[in-house]
């Protein structure tokens, strides 16, 4: 097929068989071989040297397409063979950032020691392509079909409370009495997200209302920490407190939302293998942990 190939592009034996390093008789016995193969003639002599025949353009095509595609399929195992290399910018809530990615890290290089992160940690929504980012960790319904997505995990909102905010203010039972308490609201587009409870047609949907509101996931829970108010936000942002019992998760028996969590890449570009790594080594990190686990 290669030797075609050249016999094509150069419209001679000779040079054709100079590429190819081998006799000019060779390659002429090879074509005669393949046109005998085939039963069909696939090179004529023509007064400006050799052409392709219709059924010789045919094959050529189709060679030529073949011929890339094994290219290329040796070129992604020389590629898996090769120690991976070079600098993956991720994007990622802060909190998430730091509370589940950055602990595990230190197996990650360990494992793939060519490699580096450079964190963009936060809340907005970073443009991938004008900031170069290669992965994203997005929590929600995408907004974008130009983004390509892998569903890592889940994130399931929970209601949480210090013990001393309880203590002076007493425990709600049903989310209608939150309407009587100091909910410190997460903001978003300048408006207070709604808190909702049940699913499908039950869903109840409650408007928080406090002395204190904020777009940054970290200082909400400083704030439910200091006792200033209930919050509401994803159980992986409380995971410390919860189990030292700095904050007591309520409501318990009403379900919160769940929002999944997606590795997002633009699709315009073709997923380097130093970035598929990184979101392997995120869906592990997902799924070794309970509240973030696909359900």
């Amino acid at each position: 097929m290669k030797l075609l190939l050249r016999v094509a592009e150069t419209g001679s034996f000779s040079k054709a068989a100079r590429q190819m390093r081998m006799a000019q008789s060779t390659a002429s016995k090879q074509i005669a071989l393949l046109e005998k193969r085939l039963g069909a003639q696939l090179v004529r002599r023509t007064s400006r040297g050799l052409a392709l025949t219709e059924a010789g353009q045919h094959y050529y095509d189709e060679a030529l397409r073949l011929i890339g595609e094994l290219e290329a399929l040796d070129d992604a195992v020389r590629e898996r063979e090769r120690e991976p290399a070079g600098l993956v910018r991720v994007t990622s809530p802060p909190g998430f950032a730091a509370d589940f990615l950055l602990p595990e890290l230190g197996s990650f290089f360990a494992r793939y020691p060519g490699l580096s992160i450079d964190f963009v940690v936060s809340q907005r929504l970073v443009n991938l392509v004008e900031e170069r980012v290669d992965v994203a960790v997005r929590m929600g319904e995408l907004e974008s079909n130009e983004l390509r997505a892998r569903h890592v995990g889940t994130s399931t909102a929970i209601v949480v409370a210090s013990p001393g905010y309880l203590r002076e203010h007493g425990e709600p039972t049903h989310p209608a009495e939150l309407e009587r308490h100091d909910c410190i609201a997460s903001m978003r587009g300048g408006r207070p997200r709604p808190w909702q409870f049940g699913h499908g047609a039950e869903r109840v949907f409650i408007d928080p209302k406090g002395s204190i509101q904020s777009d940054n996931t970290e200082l909400t829970r400083a704030a439910v920490k200091a006792g200033l108010g209930i919050g509401y936000a994803a159980s992986w942002l409380f995971k410390e407190e919860l189990s030292s019992g700095a904050v007591r998760q309520l409501l318990t028996g009403h379900e919160c939302l769940q929002v999944p969590i997606n590795a997002v890449w633009s699709g315009d570009r073709a997923l380097a293998r130093r970035t598929a790594l990184f979101i392997d080594f995120l869906a592990t990190r997902c799924a070794a942990e309970p509240m973030l686990r696909i359900h």
